[in-house]
């Protein structure tokens, strides 16, 4: 009904855009938008045996995550390699994790497979929506629209509730890398609330955007997109996800990923501003063409290959191409100058350094 240009995945249809992808980024990074991830999965835990499963798949310290919290986590095959990047909710009566729709599948195989006695494990995912609202203006806008305290939250906070009859979980996050809300309403319930977000609110009525508006603003703030910067062969120190590694449990992979810890990865996980012009410098021009995609060569200005790229885009917020990907650990320094293709670029951040 929002004439939204769709496309696919994880066996989703999702929508890409409403119109302009970089208008939209625009859109949150200066007010609001709300975004529909009903394709993330939603994988309920429960039982007196939740926790032992989760500490044996989780990364993150979960015997210690107290109730009413979300918190990023990641799931590792034996050889340290992420089967997903997740976020969990810690609830008081039951663990809610969000996958990836590409991995839901998977994960939930995975985690029958543990089998560890108590646990109930169901998938969520096709009676549940989740709807996000991100931007500097989104508080003050739900603060004003809904008739449930959801605003005030901290990052990572989460809660459980009622409205009239539909139950909500809504948590705080900042995967855009903005302010973000992300609500869970019963399926049969979501169209109201997208409507009343999107259209009814009058003047506090919040812009539809699409994946491709969420995607800029994750390589903007340098975060991590499974099947390009994660996937099983690349394990969370290399990907510089090391702040979700509690090396205190012995969780599926444990092992391999301290290795590599000790030892240090051979790459890194980096990321980039090129400085080739790629259009008119309000961004509503763009040569597509000069955007790297994913496999591109990042090469040593004096030739060499040292790497490649997993993601690039052109950023409205800072007009430039940019890009993130894996260089060898020996050439991952800040302000480095490297090509990228043929381009001229400049390694901004390396992951995982402060």
């Amino acid at each position: 009904a929002a004439e939204a240009t769709m496309g696919e995945e994880g066996g989703w249809a999702v929508p890409v855009s409403y119109g302009y992808p970089l208008d939209e980024a625009r859109t949150i990074r200066s007010r609001a938008g709300v975004f529909d991830l009903s394709h993330l999965g939603r994988i309920r835990i429960r039982g007196n045996g939740a926790l032992e499963l989760l500490e044996r798949v989780c990364t993150a310290d979960v015997a210690h995550q107290e109730d009413n919290t979300a918190m990023h986590t990641l799931l590792c095959n034996e050889a340290g390699g992420i089967l997903d990047e997740a976020f969990l909710l810690r609830l008081e009566s039951m663990w809610v994790l969000t996958t990836n729709a590409a991995n839901r599948e998977k994960l939930l195989a995975h985690l029958k497979n543990q089998d560890v006695v108590g646990a109930k494990i169901d998938d969520q995912t096709a009676k549940v929506s989740q709807i996000a609202v991100a931007g500097p203006a989104a508080e003050k806008i739900l603060g004003a629209v809904l008739p449930i305290p959801v605003t005030g939250l901290a990052r990572g906070e989460a809660k459980m509730g009622s409205l009239m009859i539909a139950n909500y979980i809504a948590s705080r996050s900042g995967y855009c890398g903005q302010w973000m809300l992300e609500v869970m309403v019963p399926g049969m319930f979501a169209g109201k609330a997208w409507a009343y977000i999107t259209q009814k609110a009058g003047e506090n009525a919040i812009a539809p955007c699409g994946m491709a508006a969420r995607d800029i603003l994750r390589i903007e703030s340098g975060l991590c997109r499974y099947g390009h910067e994660v996937n099983e062969t690349i394990d969370p120190i290399t990907a510089g996800l090391g702040g979700c590694v509690d090396f205190d449990h012995d969780f599926i992979g444990a092992a391999a990923v301290e290795k590599i810890s000790q030892a240090g990865p051979t790459r890194r996980r980096v990321s980039l501003v090129l400085d080739t012009p790629c259009g008119d410098d309000t961004g509503q021009t763009v040569d597509v063409e000069a955007i790297p995609r994913l496999g591109a060569a990042i090469t040593r200005t004096d030739g060499g290959e040292i790497g490649t790229v997993t993601s690039g885009t052109f950023s409205p917020h800072l007009r430039k191409i940019i890009a993130m990907g894996y260089v060898a650990a020996s050439h991952a320094e800040t302000d480095a100058e490297v090509l990228v293709g043929s381009q001229p670029a400049r390694i901004t951040k390396v992951a995982g350094q402060i």
